[in-house]
């Protein structure tokens, strides 16, 4: 009996147009794609809602977020593994690459019972959960124990991206120390203002010290494994010829225009928050999203904090304010990022790849995912 599926009168999505037509899958995987609409009895009727590629996430904080959903409280990892897949392919989100941190965090303790509990979730729930879950580490090289915390999860299967990140105030996100020192370190860690003044001067050595060193070596251990390496926060050109040096190829999050410009010219692919595109500017008072795709210096878009703002992303992208094609829009959420971080099996809707398939219903520039498949697989 054959697996073949058949989804017709869409507006299907492609790498460069949309396109009214019909696409049939079987055993996983995309096998033709045709203009028009198919006659046959067994087609599924989608009735002129958009057929997109699954979308591809590589950065989400929302397995931390469920395992932690107020400071200091954490809930059952498989219980945070299983509402995180269900959040995930509700955005149309068929591939994430969840970020998890790596070391201590400006001051905030490791906690790695917290990160082998996600670790831990993600694996025990590993038959049910319905997206692809890759893992990216984030590594806070101010921390001299860093590669202590990083090399035992190496071992996972699941780890695909690497980060480096200095969370010291002065630079990069951190130029402001107040919100650190006042709401962080005071309000919530309890620390008085002297025991505060004395661990930001702690970090800020760090900054200076350690965190050239632990950079390197955390860059030769992605290296050595053949894991894709990211940089983080990068504020100045000099911040980007760091990276290009250590041989990091992707920058997220580049706090500057100088810094991506510079990182589009060293051929580093810049990628960007989606809520920060989709409210207008970043929460951080960094450079807008939106400025650096009006300057061509945006190459992907990852949900950061929300997962569903990806797809909202793509639209935004799509609307008045930017007017790019919707299949180039979409690229941002789906190829792009599959081919930045070397997947090259998904992202397009294309004979032979991958049946990660969203049918979306566009309503007033916002999106409606009304179901998901990953691999041929109704999901959602």
């Amino acid at each position: 009996m054959s697996d073949e599926r058949i989804f017709t009168n869409a507006r299907i999505v492609l790498a460069d147009r949309v396109l009214h037509g019909t696409v049939a899958v079987k055993d996983g995987r995309i096998r033709r794609v045709d203009e028009g609409r198919s006659a046959l009895p067994s087609a599924r009727d989608l009735e002129g809602d958009h057929l997109l590629p699954g979308l591809v996430d590589l950065h989400s904080d929302n397995l931390e977020n469920h395992l932690e959903p107020r400071r200091g409280v954490f809930w059952d990892g498989m219980a945070a593994a299983a509402a995180h897949d269900a959040v995930t392919v509700a955005a149309g989100i068929t591939t994430v690459f969840d970020a998890v941190c790596i070391g201590q965090v400006a001051g905030r303790p490791a906690h790695e019972e917290a990160l082998d509990a996600m670790l831990a979730g993600l694996e025990a729930r590993a038959v049910s959960l319905r997206a692809d879950h890759r893992l990216h580490l984030r590594c806070e090289v101010t921390d001299p124990e860093v590669l202590r915390y990083l090399e035992p999860r190496l071992e996972n299967d699941r780890v695909a991206l690497i980060s480096v990140m200095d969370h010291a105030p002065g630079h990069r996100q951190m130029k402001d120390a107040s919100h650190l020192r006042d709401t962080w370190m005071i309000g919530v860690q309890g620390m008085s203002p002297a025991e505060a003044d004395r661990a930001l001067a702690e970090l800020m050595r760090r900054s200076r010290e350690v965190a050239p060193v632990m950079r390197r070596q955390v860059a030769a251990a992605a290296h050595d494994r053949g894991i894709a390496l990211a940089s983080h926060d990068d504020e100045t050109e000099d911040h980007i010829a760091l990276a290009a040096g250590l041989g990091i190829a992707i920058a997220e999050f580049p706090t500057t225009t100088a810094a991506a410009r510079e990182a589009h010219r060293r051929d580093i692919a810049v990628l960007m928050g989606a809520p920060n595109l989709v409210r207008g500017g970043s929460h951080s008072g960094n450079v807008a999203a939106g400025d650096l795709a009006r300057a061509g210096l945006l190459d992907a878009l990852m949900s950061d904090y929300i997962m569903s703002s990806l797809a909202m992303g793509a639209l935004v992208l799509a609307g008045d304010g930017f007017g790019l094609p919707l299949a180039q829009a979409v690229a941002t959420v789906s190829d792009r990022p599959a081919r930045i971080a070397g997947l090259d099996d998904r992202g397009r809707i294309q004979e032979g790849l991958a049946a990660d398939l969203v049918r979306m219903r566009i309503d007033g520039g916002r999106a409606d995912v009304r179901a998901v498949w990953r691999q041929g697989r109704r999901v959602y």
